[in-house]
Formats: C-alpha cells, sequence, structure tokens
C-alpha cells in the first residue's frame, strides 16, 4: 500500500536548502515527492495510509561509508574498556569479569586507549598473568592494530619471542620476554587462534549491530569483515538472508586473503549486499605509533612506523584485483603509506567502474593532493577520529606536520571524491560526532585544530548521504529523499541548521524509515 508522510519538512540534499514537506511512499521506494495538497491530488480515488511527521525534520538516511559491521555487533557485547581512566582501571574491569566466566572460556575485552588514560602506563604479561592462567585474555585497543594478552592466548597461538612477522610487531620486555603486546600482523596470528565463531554467534552480532545503527538515522554502510571469521561465505550468506528481516544495505569490502574464496559471487549483489574493492593495510595507526611517515615520528625519533603491507605485495594484490576487474580498497593513515598507495594505483589505474578506495588518508602533503586528483579514487575520511585524536596528535606528528591532518576542505575544493564514516568499533557510531567535528574541527578539548579546513553544515551531511552512496555507485538510488530512491530517511526534533554548531554534538535521531518502514523510533 501506498503511505503518504506529510507535516514535515525535508532536506532532499539535491541541493543546499532544497525541501519538500510530503512523500509518497511505495515497495520500498519512494513514488513521489512535493506540497501535501499535490500528493493528495496524485492519490486521489487510491487508498493509501497517511503518516504525520508532527513538523519533524527530515534527511535522507545516513550510510557511513567505512565501519566493521560484525565488529561493532561484537563490540557490544563484550567488555567495554573505552571508558577506563587508567591501566589499573582496565585491570580491574577485566578482573570482574574474569571471576564469573566458565574454565577455559576466551574472555575480549575492548576499546582501551591509553592517550585517554591519567597517566602513563607501562604494560606487562605479567599483570594479565595475575587474573587467569587458564582463561585466554585478548585486550583489544581502539584501534585495533594493537593486542594485549595473556600468556595462555599466546600459548594458544604458538607466539614466542623468537618469531618474525611480516608486518608485524611481537612486543618484548628489554631482557628479551614476552610482554603481552602485539601489533598490527602480530595481531592476526591471535586472532586466527580464536574459536571459530559460528552462524548464531555471528547472526546476533549482525542484528545488534544494525539496530543500534538504526538509532542513529544509519540505513547502509560500507563494511570490511570477511577476513575475520573464518568463512568468508558465510558471512555474506548472513548478510543476504538477514538484511531481509533487518533492512539495511552493506557494500561489503574484500579483504584480499578472501578474494580467491569469494570471488565467483562478487559481481552479482542485490538489494542487501554489493561488493566493493579488494581491502589490503598498508600501515597500522596514529594511536600505536604504526601509521607510516616519511619522516620519524616527533615523540619518538627512532620510529617512522610499520610496513604491514609492503609494496612488493601491494603490487601483487593490485595485480590481482584487476584481473579480477575490482578496485582495490587500501588502509593508509600516513604520508608515507598514501604515497605507495598511490604509486601502485598509477602502475595498474583502475578501470573499473567503482573507484578505488583510499581509507583514511589522514595525513596528506600538497603534493600527495596533487597527484590524488589524477586518480579514479573515493577518499574515506574519518572526521570523527578528530574528536578523540587531539591533543596528542600534535605531540605525535609535531605542529609543522599537523597542519596537513585531516584535510577536509582542501579534498573538496580540489574537486576529489570523499565520503564520511565512523570506523566503527574503533570509534563511535554516532555521525554527528564525525558532523560536528567536519563543520567546528573541535576536539574533546573544546580546541578546534586546523580550523581552516573546516567544511559546511550542508558539505558534512552530503557526506554521509548522497556522497557516502555514490562512494559506491549507488547515487541513483541511495543518499537523496527524491523520487525512485529508496525509501530510507531519518527524522529530528529540531532542525540542525538553526541550531549553534557546538549544539549538533548532542543531535540525536527521532525516528529511521528504511524502505518505507519505521524501524526505530526514539523513546520520550
Amino acid at each position: 500500500m501506498k503511505k503518504l508522510w506529510h507535516n514535515g519538512l525535508f532536506y532532499t540534499m539535491e541541493s543546499e536548502g532544497e525541501t519538500v514537506d510530503s512523500i509518497i511512499t511505495e515497495d520500498e521506494q519512494i513514488l513521489k515527492t512535493g506540497t501535501y495538497e499535490a500528493l493528495l491530488s496524485f492519490l486521489e480515488g487510491e487508498q493509501f495510509e497517511k503518516i504525520n511527521c508532527n513538523g519533524k525534520i527530515g534527511f535522507p538516511g545516513f550510510i557511513d561509508s567505512h565501519l566493521h559491521l560484525i565488529g561493532h555487533g561484537e563490540a557490544m557485547n563484550r567488555v567495554d574498556l573505552s571508558k577506563c581512566q587508567s591501566y589499573d582501571e582496565m585491570l580491574d574491569r577485566m578482573k570482574s569479569v574474569v571471576k564469573d566466566a566458565h574454565p577455559n572460556e576466551w574472555i575480549v575485552g575492548e576499546g582501551w586507549n591509553e592517550n585517554e588514560w591519567e597517566s602513563k602506563a607501562v604494560f606487562s604479561i605479567d599483570d594479565l598473568n595475575s587474573l587467569s592462567s587458564t582463561n585466554p585474555l585478548v585486550l583489544k585497543r581502539t584501534c585495533r592494530h594493537v593486542y594485549f594478552v595473556n600468556s595462555i592466548a599466546l600459548s594458544h597461538a604458538t607466539i614466542n619471542e623468537h618469531m618474525q612477522v611480516e608486518g608485524g610487531q611481537i612486543g618484548c620486555f628489554e631482557d628479551g620476554r614476552l610482554n603481552g603486546l602485539l601489533y598490527d600482523e602480530a595481531v592476526n596470528l591471535m586472532i586466527k587462534a580464536m574459536p571459530a565463531p559460528d552462524d548464531q554467534y555471528l547472526s546476533k552480532a549482525i542484528i545488534s549491530a544494525i539496530k543500534d545503527c538504526y538509532q542513529y538515522g544509519i540505513v547502509g554502510a560500507v563494511t570490511e569483515d570477511l577476513s575475520y571469521y573464518g568463512n568468508a561465505n558465510l558471512v555474506i550468506d548472513l548478510y543476504e538472508q538477514l538484511l531481509n528481516e533487518v533492512p539495511f544495505h552493506t557494500h561489503v569490502l574484500i579483504h584480499h586473503t578472501t578474494l580467491d574464496e569469494v570471488k565467483g559471487r562478487l559481481h552479482k549483489g542485490n538489494k542487501n549486499v554489493s561488493f566493493g574493492g579488494v581491502k589490503a593495510f598498508i600501515d597500522g595507526s596514529f594511536g600505536g605509533r604504526t601509521a607510516l611517515l616519511e619522516k620519524p615520528y616527533d615523540d619518538d625519533q627512532s620510529i617512522t612506523g610499520l610496513q604491514v603491507t609492503s609494496p612488493e605485495k601491494l603490487e601483487v594484490i593490485t595485480k590481482k584485483a584487476r584481473e579480477n576487474e575490482l578496485p582495490v580498497a587500501f588502509h593508509m593513515i600516513g604520508d608515507l603509506a598514501v604515497k605507495q598507495a598511490i604509486e601502485v594505483v598509477k602502475k595498474y589505474p583502475n578501470q573499473t567502474q567503482l573507484p578505488d578506495r583510499f581509507i583514511h588518508c589522514a595525513l596528506l602533503s600538497p603534493k600527495l593532493v596533487e597527484e590524488m586528483k589524477e586518480l579514479n579514487i573515493v577518499v574515506d575520511v574519518q572526521t570523527s577520529f578528530i574528536y578523540a585524536d587531539y591533543p596528542w596528535l600534535v605531540e605525535r606528528i609535531g605542529q609543522s606536520r599537523n597542519e596537513y591532518a585531516y584535510l577536509i576542505k582542501t579534498l573538496l575544493n580540489e574537486s576529489i571524491a570523499i565520503a564520511n564514516g565512523s570506523d566503527t568499533p574503533i570509534d563511535t557510531i554516532n555521525p554527528w560526532q564525525g558532523i560536528y567535528t567536519a563543520v567546528t574541527r573541535k576536539a574533546k578539548d573544546q580546541i578546534a585544530y586546523n580550523i581552516e579546513e573546516a567544511i559546511s553544515l550542508y558539505e558534512a551531511i552530503k557526506l554521509y548521504t548522497i556522497d557516502s552512496a555514490a562512494s559506491f555507485r549507488q547515487e541513483d538510488k541511495r543518499g537523496l529523499i527524491k523520487e525512485g530512491y529508496s525509501a530510507d530517511f531519518i527524522l529530528f526534533d529540531e532542525n540542525p541548521f538553526e541550531l549553534e554548531k557546538d549544539d549538533l554534538l548532542d543531535v540525536k535521531c527521532s525516528e529511521t524509515i528504511c524502505r518505507g518502514n519505521i524501524v526505530y523510533k526514539r523513546q520520550m
């Protein structure tokens, strides 16, 4: 049956300030938009359901351009370490969980961030071993590029102090003994050792994540999660099945280690699932000092970061992607990582319909930006990182390099395609943190960093709607309130365009409509 949504103010996002007050939906699509009177006339003589939006403000449903959907669901069901203010508090939090655990049960904590702690800490495997010698403990840093684990966990992964890991590092004390810290590719050794999740576990994580997305107005996402759960085809099967029950669209990136496993189905897709670039990590993160820099870190002149995937291997991955008529999707934080990505995609140009994805690009030089203009790419930015990464980021990379951190306005001015996402569970799923920081450039300390890179509110919302849809070439069916588009829109009690910029951080979604049905309504 047709539905007439009326008495609203819907920003179509086709152009700045363009609005309609009513929408007709039918069969999961927007049939027509316009004035209430015109749409009533259009529906004359037909049966339809009338839905009063009570003066609420509407936007197209948000699309997160980069996250890990299953990882977000997992984090919601695991030990939350993100609010710990010290190393000791983190240990106490784990201790309270261990005492109720079953024998030999793996216990996973999520989200610790030593940059947020009140004092510096010395990580010691002995502290985790004192909590349990039988339960493997795995504590994931917020960036997920660093794990802190106990000895029984290392034993399961057969990790020892004599091992060398290409693209990773195994932490040791000065005497050579393991300290429990694992970096980047060494993390994958632990992932492989952990019990493989079954379909029930994965289903719970997917549904939990999507229902949480709904309350933030998110109706679709670009996700990367095929390499972490054993059977990549099982993950795809569950997406195709469950997203009929909980409507959502996933654009799935293909980790290069799973390409052979899933390539037979990559050019198919449906309304629930589409497929994107071949994913690889070039470097790590600023927080773990593993982002790959052209010059040493300011706060540790002995290191320039970690080469997770060598240039030679990047070339192999890119060539294979092109042979399969696929783009690439490279994680790159530091400027040297971006340089390497540019070099390899120049050598193997992208002739596919989809753009290559340059994910993060947190540190850019003018020369890199100039070279990026010539490429068939979209840059996945995470403006929400600004909120948590300052002020410590200035200490990491220095004031002069900081001028080129998290460039947004520059990329827009140079007509380089960008889209915004959260990288959840690395950071908050809330799009309004990303919108707020894109507009104000303010971090938690309320200081604005690189204010000249601030963009308008209209531009910031575009990055979560039509620009995000365009990043996987579905701008003809998602990201606008327009006839023929998916009936995905969200309602707010207040108009973000009428708020003070500092109040954007507190904006909350009132209702989420996905494929023409209300999937979330905030309880007052």
